[in-house]
């Protein structure tokens, strides 16, 4: 519950920002949640409509990424919680004990059969980068962020997993599944005009049966059973939606190098072609053919680099004023 008012108010704030009011109308809003973030987001865009949000802002989407709603039917279900409740044979050794069940039993789940090993290999080596990747300012951010990997990456404590596992996981779960059998409920209501009457029922149908949502799941997810969920809430839960599998992606790797997300969004809300475009290149980072073709073999999904040099940009460059401009707050 306070996740999602953070993420309301958040959208809130930004909502009733000098530029909506100016225009006399709504934010436009687009709402992505990946593994728990997709609990997250259909938590959020329930709040969405409800009444009292509908001066303010309209949500036009909905995009799910390996959504975390089928973790109680998962594999990560059988494994996580016993990792994280085990008590140590040595307590002296109960940091390593924990770090080695990671190890071997937690992180392969989150693997995709050394696809982004070989999309890693096929960046270094400056053969090919993700589609989005299509201008040299891009590059340099994603070099940025490389860097900056060991400072971000950090090890869970057992008990902050635990407390993931059965507060954000399992709880959030559980939510989804009571608001997926009150949606049934309100559908099999004789009085159609009741259901519609109480707030939360009306605001379930309208996400259920206006809101577009995008699906987008990895092929070879084995943390969740994602490609059958993607195929359950396409069918029972979201009355309008598209679903899309990345093929050879892991739960880690879908929204790596094989997915063009900008390509797929572009195609599924046809209005954002209509926002501002960029400025590198005349395909705005979708590739020719970013859904129907076969990708290239050697590349493992990944595209030819957009200058076609045999080199990559120089990490001197990433920090340049030309790629990099450092945010001051006013």
């Amino acid at each position: 519950e306070e996740l999602k008012d953070a993420v309301v108010d958040y959208l809130l704030r930004e909502c009733r920002g000098d530029d909506n009011q100016a225009n006399g109308g709504r934010g436009a809003v687009y709402l992505m949640g990946e593994s728990f973030g997709g609990i997250l987001a259909t938590e959020v865009a329930l709040e969405l409509n409800r009444p009292t949000y509908e001066d303010y802002v309209e949500l036009r989407g909905l995009v799910l990424v390996n959504p975390a709603t089928s973790y109680l039917r998962s594999r990560m279900y059988e494994v996580a919680p016993p990792i994280a409740a085990a008590r140590p044979i040595l307590p002296a050794l109960s940091g390593v004990q924990y770090a080695v069940s990671l190890a071997a039993q937690l992180v392969p789940l989150f693997l995709d059969q050394g696809r982004a090993i070989q999309q890693l290999i096929a960046i270094l080596s400056s053969k090919g980068l993700p589609s989005v990747v299509n201008g040299p300012e891009r590059e340099a951010y994603m070099g940025r962020v490389a860097f900056d990997l060991p400072n971000r990456l950090k090890f869970m404590p057992q008990d902050t997993l635990k407390w993931r596992l059965e507060e954000w996981l399992e709880w959030g779960c559980g939510v989804f599944e009571d608001r997926v059998e009150m949606l049934q409920s309100a559908r099999d209501s004789s009085n159609e005009d009741d259901a519609l009457g109480d707030v939360e029922t009306y605001a379930l149908l309208k996400v259920s049966q206006e809101l577009r949502t995008v699906v987008v799941v990895g092929e070879l997810d084995q943390t969740l059973p994602s490609v059958e969920e993607a195929e359950r809430l396409a069918s029972e839960v979201f009355r309008n939606a598209v679903v899309h599998v990345v093929p050879g992606a892991g739960h880690a790797s879908t929204c790596g190098g094989s997915l063009n997300l900008v390509g797929l969004l572009r195609e599924v809300f046809a209005e954002i072609n209509t926002y501002g475009r960029i400025k590198n290149g005349d395909n705005d980072g979708m590739g020719s053919d970013w859904m129907g073709g076969e990708p290239m073999e050697e590349l493992h999904g990944l595209e030819p680099r957009y200058d076609g040099a045999s080199i990559g940009l120089n990490p001197f460059l990433y920090w340049s004023k030309d790629y990099y401009q450092k945010w001051r707050e006013r």
